[in-house]
């Protein structure tokens, strides 16, 4: 009986490391298809931020928009 298990335990690990193969496969497949990041999230890792002022503005901008859009609704 310990030779039957002794087989499934060994072809348990080599499917483990077929499996594995294939993720870091599959892993290089897509960072090969991935778009190509710009130069600020290269360098430093992050995403690049918007300011508190640009922030601001496309907000007042977009409630503008939304207020044009309620008013021409009622109409």
């Amino acid at each position: 009986m310990s030779e039957v298990l002794e087989g499934l335990l060994q072809k348990r690990a080599s499917l483990a490391a077929e499996l594995r193969a294939l993720d870091a496969g599959i892993a290089a497949y897509r960072r090969a298809l991935a778009p190509i990041k710009s130069a600020a999230v290269q360098v430093n890792g992050t995403k690049p931020t918007m300011s508190l002022a640009a922030r601001k503005k496309l907000s007042l901008l977009a409630k503008a928009r939304w207020a044009k859009k309620r008013k021409e609704d009622k109409k």
